[in-house]
């Protein structure tokens, strides 16, 4: 039930353009001055981060250079304990949800539980990343804490990276967040009668 429940949000908001903003947003936000860092290895990079309240995942993308389109299509999963849990493909061009440099599909609504820790990886090759070289700085949301960088060895494709990039991290892969889920619900569904009961 509470999955159905958090389906019919997911779908309120994401068709509805002019909340997208006010009530899904970014699990990060990137600042950044320099150019990006293109890979040349078929491997996943990403990064490691625990949870501390219960969130919903509306979506997933990936760092857009310049906000110009992605050269290649991109598989992005979600990791929990080792098992993928959530996925998804960013596909190539211009046509995907744009938000703050990160271009981004929506996916079946998925739960963060507070005290476990996730991994999220995209198989990166073909588009820049962001790297920590001081042109640019990342800001996770207060409800997760970015814990390290992780990639899975060369030639490897989209798998669970394991590998810590110590000192320096590439940046690419993204989330959104629907925040504090119990309220939005309720807020969802009192506009949902409302609406009923001005047409009835």
């Amino acid at each position: 039930m509470k999955k159905v429940i958090l389906a019919l949000i997911v779908t309120l908001l994401l068709t509805n353009p002019s909340v997208v903003r006010a009530e899904i947003f970014p699990a990060v936000t990137l600042e950044r001055n320099g150019t990006g860092y293109t890979l040349a290895s078929n491997r996943t990079y990403g990064w490691e981060f625990s949870v501390t309240e219960d969130i919903a995942v509306a979506g997933l993308g990936i760092f857009d250079l310049d906000d110009d389109g992605l050269y290649l299509s991109h598989e992005i999963g979600i990791w929990h304990s080792g098992e993928l849990v959530l996925s998804a493909t960013v596909p190539a061009g211009t046509e995907t949800l744009l938000i703050d440099q990160f271009r981004y599909v929506d996916t079946d609504p998925f739960w963060l539980a507070s005290g476990e820790t996730y991994v999220i990886g995209d198989c990166g090759l073909g588009d820049p990343y962001v790297g920590n070289d001081g042109s640019a700085s990342i800001t996770t949301i207060p409800s997760i804490t970015y814990e390290r960088t992780l990639f899975s060895p060369s030639g490897s494709g989209f798998t669970l990276p394991t590998l810590v990039q110590d000192e320096f991290y590439l940046f690419g892969p993204n989330f959104l967040v629907i925040p504090e889920p119990m309220t939005l619900m309720m807020f969802s569904l009192g506009g949902l009668l409302l609406v009923r009961k001005r047409s009835a």
